[in-house]
């Protein structure tokens, strides 16, 4: 059974359509149910039959053949199907419950610097400007960007706004967008419909075309980030300007304020205005090197 472009899979999943099902119903996002079944069918390869019946020893020998990068993120994956049939009664225990993954480091944010991006808007075709600007501010997702349609942008009290309601976790949201941006990206929109046609073929472009082009082109210009260093861009420079994380945290669609913490670089110079400027000590150790003790210590 073919599950997606150019895949085939020799072993069948016992209950995975019907889990998949439950998926949709439950309101998870296609891209959700599609890792679901890619690596439930990564799993049967491995274990070169179904894996409805895999024991917790199996799972951890599969853990073992993985790269410690992606332990954590492929156990996430397939943990909630053994979860899922065994509480349908599938199964009598759940043999993914005890295992054990690599505790997620915490990530340091990299945006694009600033000149770099501006070189990339610079030089940008108009194929891909609207993609970048949309990127930086207000730092949509490529998968939000590519699924926009023109009736997702509104006018409210004299503002555009734009509706995403295709999102990474499935929540839609509503987000300003400048202006002066405005003024940019209209004129290359479609008049209706999806906003950005593919090239070649039928259609609406996909978040991996949107990722590939406008990486090819950043990596033209000079820069050497990727499209996503642009949301990193557009949380960190929304932090500065408003210092309110929870308000960046809803720009960037952000259901922890832990997350949108992965996206906002503090500044080193604004660290050090920080620490040197505690009132509280400042006339104490200006005491302490004023008198005798310092010295004899």
């Amino acid at each position: 059974m073919s599950l997606i472009p150019g895949a085939q899979y020799g072993h069948a999943v016992s209950y995975l359509d019907e889990h998949c099902r439950w998926m949709k119903r439950a309101g998870r996002a296609k891209h959700t149910i599609k890792a679901r079944r890619m690596y439930m069918h990564y799993l049967s390869e491995h274990l070169k039959r179904d894996p409805v019946d895999a024991s917790t020893d199996e799972l951890e020998d599969w853990q073992d053949t993985l790269k410690p990068s992606n332990i954590r993120y492929s156990t996430s994956v397939i943990r909630p199907y053994y979860k899922w049939i065994h509480q349908k009664g599938y199964r009598e225990d759940n043999p993914a419950a005890l295992l054990v993954t690599p505790q997620a480091n915490r990530g340091i944010p990299r945006p694009i610097p600033t000149p770099e991006l501006q070189a990339a808007i610079r030089t940008a075709p108009v194929r891909v400007l609207p993609w970048l600007l949309l990127a930086c501010w207000p730092g949509l997702r490529a998968v939000e960007i590519a699924n926009l349609r023109r009736e997702d942008f509104v006018r409210h009290h004299g503002r555009v706004f734009v509706h995403l309601r295709i999102t990474k976790g499935g929540d839609e949201r509503m987000l300003p967008i400048a202006q002066q941006i405005w003024e940019v990206i209209e004129p290359l929109m479609a008049d209706s419909g999806p906003c950005w046609q593919r090239e070649r073929g039928t259609g609406p472009v996909t978040a991996q075309h949107v990722s590939q082009l406008c990486n090819d082109h950043l990596h033209k210009s000079g820069a050497s980030s990727t499209l996503h260093s642009l949301r990193h861009w557009a949380g960190t420079r929304a932090m500065e300007m408003s210092g309110d994380l929870r308000l960046v945290q809803e720009m960037l669609g952000h259901r922890t304020l832990e997350m949108t913490s992965l996206y906002t670089r503090v500044a080193p110079q604004r660290l050090a205005d920080l620490v040197d400027g505690l009132p509280e000590l400042t006339a104490v150790l200006r005491d302490v090197s004023d008198g005798p003790g310092l010295c004899a210590a």
